[in-house]
């Protein structure tokens, strides 16, 4: 029997390998492959205890997963709410909003309140219909997952665009797009027109728009290996989230994958919001010659814009030299 969970924490480590490090160059590193923020779904492969997909005994602090964008990872249980598949669709069904930066969640609708969670952005909360919403305006009422009420700003709240059902149909070899079309009864080819038709009213031009004004919200946005939140985040967590929150689910790593939507397309052709790709590396394209991305590089170690154009002043020649595709999923 199938079984899920929601990560519970507003920030949750989700490991590559069942232990969080590994003896690596020059010493002992971190196994970190991506992060869940709060509210965000996933299945659960193994539960703590069990035998891993590959035949290693779990830890019992730990649970094997696979995200709701396709991410296969391991996850401390207690970062978890385990829930079953009824409990899902319905939390699934409810009026979900996403924080578009970090934010308090008070007790009272009011600066006065007290904390009761401080989130990441991206975070994913249930909205309440709020009986007495004039009296608190400029406040949304909001349920946390351990069954407390609360309270945060509107303005730091938007609409979650992507879907998380996906976590009901992904099964061992099938594509993560045909799983996504299962579960929303369409086909893989209709994913991406289905999102411009009901988020954008069928402009391509409004989505690569919002995709780069998603991804600029994370500019000086420290450099976190395997991150995902504006309390750090990497160049791969960067654009698929940029991508995510424009609801578009698109392959988590710095490559094209087959089975999700984005593919490669030549150099001349590239557009606002479409990838480029580097060796281990990815950016987004915002056009005129800059993209932007989440560099581990000493000198500035986040999120930045630079250029393609040796005449600009954030020209990088050596990512310019080992630009090698790309990726669009238009």
């Amino acid at each position: 029997m199938m079984q899920y969970a929601i990560f519970a924490r507003p920030v949750v480590t989700i490991y590559d390998l069942p232990r969080p490090t590994k003896q690596g160059e020059p010493g002992v590193v971190s196994t970190i492959g991506d992060e869940g923020l709060y509210g965000q779904a996933c299945q659960v492969c193994t539960a703590p205890g069990g035998v891993t997909a590959g035949g290693e005994p779990l830890s019992p602090e730990l649970a094997e997963v696979v995200t709701f964008y396709g991410y296969h990872g391991f996850v401390r249980q207690s970062a978890l709410k385990f829930v079953s598949e009824a409990e899902l669709r319905a939390y699934l069904s409810e009026t979900l909003v996403l924080t578009d930066r970090a934010s308090d969640v008070l007790n009272l609708p009011k600066v006065q309140g007290v904390r009761m969670l401080e989130l990441e952005q991206g975070g994913v909360l249930r909205r309440l219909p709020d009986a007495e919403a004039e009296a608190h305006t400029g406040w949304a009422k909001v349920a946390l997952l351990d069954g407390r009420t609360g309270y945060l700003r509107d303005v730091a709240l938007e609409p979650v665009r992507y879907p998380m059902h996906a976590v009901f149909s992904q099964r061992e070899g099938l594509p993560f797009n045909d799983a996504l079309a299962e579960a929303l009864h369409t086909t893989a080819d209709r994913l991406v027109p289905e999102v411009l038709e009901k988020r954008y009213g069928g402009s391509e031009e409004a989505f690569r728009d919002a995709v780069c004004a998603q991804a600029e919200k994370y500019l000086g946005t420290e450099y976190r290996w395997g991150g995902k939140s504006g309390r750090g985040i990497d160049c791969s967590g960067l654009v698929s989230s940029a991508y995510m929150q424009c609801g578009v689910l698109i392959y988590r790593d710095a490559k094209i994958v087959e089975g999700w939507p984005m593919h490669a397309i030549p150099l001349e052709q590239k557009q606002r919001g479409d990838a480029l790709y580097f060796p281990g590396h990815i950016a987004l394209y915002l056009g005129d010659g800059r993209y932007i991305h989440s560099t581990g590089a000493a000198a500035s170690g986040g999120v930045v814009i630079n250029s393609l154009d040796p005449a600009d002043p954030l020209y990088r020649e050596d990512l310019v030299k080992s630009l090698y595709a790309v990726g669009s999923i238009f």
